[in-house]
């Protein structure tokens, strides 16, 4: 009823009110009150039946331009009473200027149809899922702005689960790999002090070798500042570029929309994978040092 209300009946020119009794073509779709359809004795929208359209739909994508019109619109307004000094600026200001967050809202009160580099709002809603609240305004400044960088606390500490956790596992694989392989004078260590357990292909405790172990340390810790200001960059253009893959393969809207949605998202049980397989690099490598000792 929503999409028919305030729209005229094509045969007597009336809008149409939430009182009226209204049926519709069972064909294309086109509203009538009950009284003129009868009058007439067929759906007299002939256009509409030629081009194999239906009226439903593009009243429905009428509805999606006007409500984007609107919030553009609404945006501009409240940018300008910004400028103006009219509205106290925000301490995140620069992240949702000219935007009225509504949580409520799959695309959090922002344009659903505003694209970026293919993927529309809505789309990109609907992989991030959980968290929108958070990403898509940073994901539009990131695309209106060319800003790459950002604070992600989780990356600072475990960027592989972070990773893991958002599906991202070229990046999770990379991250662990880096962090085994930095650790292994760590592991070492360990292994000759706690488990007094020794190789006899390097020595452990020549300044040489704890050199290299705080080298490498510190390079973890560069490692952790990079992903801490790029993980939700390198989030951002995943996210992206997984829709676009996803698009030019879905043979349907529909299946397409379903697919973005199980691949997006998060998953738990990656954190606990990510950990068992770094866990395993970490044992195997423990195995073969003792082999080759």
């Amino acid at each position: 009823m929503l999409e028919y209300q305030g729209q005229p009946c094509i045969i007597c020119g009336k809008p149409f009110a939430g009182e009226d009794d209204i049926v519709t073509c069972p064909e294309c779709g086109t509203p009538y009150h009950r009284a003129c359809y009868r009058t007439a004795g067929t759906c007299v929208n002939t256009a509409l039946h030629e081009s194999g359209g239906s009226w439903v739909l593009e009243r429905r994508r009428q509805i999606v331009a006007e409500h984007s019109a609107e919030k553009r619109a609404e945006q501009f307004a409240q940018a300008e009473e910004r400028e103006r000094g009219e509205q106290p600026k925000m301490l995140n200001g620069s992240l949702y200027d000219g935007v009225r967050l509504n949580p409520h809202d799959p695309c959090v009160g922002l344009d659903p149809e505003e694209t970026f580099d293919g993927a529309t709002m809505r789309e990109v809603a609907e992989f991030v899922g959980t968290n929108r609240f958070y990403y898509l305004p940073l994901f539009r400044l990131m695309k209106q702005t060319g800003k790459k960088f950002s604070f992600n606390l989780v990356c600072l500490f475990f960027p592989q689960l972070y990773f893991a956790n958002r599906k991202m596992w070229l990046m999770t694989i990379f991250t662990v790999l880096l962090e085994v392989a930095f650790s292994i004078p760590t592991v070492l260590i360990y292994m000759a002090e706690q488990l007094n357990f020794s190789v006899s292909w390097v020595d452990v405790h020549s300044d040489g070798f704890t050199r290299l172990d705080n080298g490498l340390s510190f390079v973890r810790m560069g490692l952790s500042v990079i992903w801490c200001l790029f993980g939700n960059y390198l989030y951002y253009r995943f996210s992206v570029r997984r829709i676009q893959s996803i698009k030019k393969k879905a043979v349907s809207e529909a299946a397409m929309r379903e697919q973005i949605q199980s691949e997006g998202g998060t998953n738990g049980w990656n954190i606990v994978l990510t950990l068992i397989i770094e866990c395993s690099l970490v044992i195997a490598f423990g195995f073969v040092a003792f082999a080759i000792r």
